[in-house]
């Protein structure tokens, strides 16, 4: 298959450091070079140089972890899904996570146009004792008929493998036609916000401990908490603006980077 852009990133963990083994970059994508906003760890970001995605497109990221390996990617701004004619926008994205490995993927918003179609599915393979912090956010783009909704679909897969078995399955459809502001769909707000942790050392605890950091700032949004069969949680968001969706992700990866790595906040300085 001919892919508009693709990315593979291998990392490995060397003297006590993660670096980067290999790396391949083509099309539309782009890596920028490791910044280390900690001490042992890299963080990259992720370009775009098309400005968007349109009907067609068809992209494919690889990230591969190998063992003790730690490391930050993050895309460098929002990914604007443009109006598709005929086939819609699509991503591929697999993670490899080897044993003691940590990977944090903080994504910028998915926003979908007018008359927009995206589809993005996601396969991660991880070992015992690796661990993930992963995010994601969809929200409607601005519309010439200034009214909500109006993208035609994002469908979102999600498949977590651990140690072989199947972990997680989560599809995702938002779809206007469906009225999204119904009960058990986005219930009156217009952007919807998930983020994944994995990790050996969240435990009751600390999932406890979050509920009630993020208990002040249900008065904006909806949050919603899902304890998975080993150590994490899924966390879901309803909101009316991506920075509320981005304050309880900061919460979250705040009080995780605190508590169990031991290490003191990232700023991304993306604006």
């Amino acid at each position: 298959m001919s892919w508009t852009g693709s990315i593979r990133l291998k990392a490995v963990l060397k003297n006590n450091r993660t670096i980067v083994k290999d790396t391949y970059y083509d099309g539309a994508f782009k890596l920028s070079r490791p910044v280390f906003l900690d001490k042992l760890s890299p963080t990259y970001f992720l370009i775009h140089v098309g400005g968007g995605y349109v009907g067609g497109d068809r992209y494919h990221q690889l990230f591969c972890l190998e063992e003790g390996a730690t490391m930050t990617l993050t895309t460098q701004s929002a990914t604007k899904v443009y109006k598709t004619m005929g086939e819609p926008a699509m991503q591929e994205t697999e993670m490899e996570l080897k044993k003691g490995s940590f990977l944090t993927y903080v994504q910028d918003p998915i926003i979908a146009y007018e008359s927009a179609r995206y589809s993005q599915n996601m396969t991660i393979h991880m070992e015992s004792g690796a661990g993930l912090l992963l995010t994601d956010i969809f929200t409607p783009g601005w519309s010439e008929r200034k009214t909500e909704f109006t993208y035609d679909w994002i469908r979102s897969k999600l498949n977590v493998f651990h140690d072989g078995k199947r972990l997680i399955m989560d599809h995702l459809l938002l779809n206007p036609s469906d009225e999204m502001d119904s009960m058990l769909l986005l219930e009156g707000y217009s952007h919807f916000g998930s983020l994944l942790l994995i990790h050996e050392e969240v435990d009751g605890e600390i999932i406890n401990e979050l509920d009630e950091m993020l208990s002040p700032l249900r008065s904006n949004v909806r949050i919603g908490f899902s304890r998975l069969p080993i150590r994490g949680l899924i966390l879901r968001i309803l909101a009316n603006q991506t920075q509320q969706i981005e304050k309880v992700f900061s919460v979250c990866e705040d009080l995780f980077r605190r508590r169990v790595l031991r290490e003191d906040a990232i700023f991304y300085r993306k604006y």
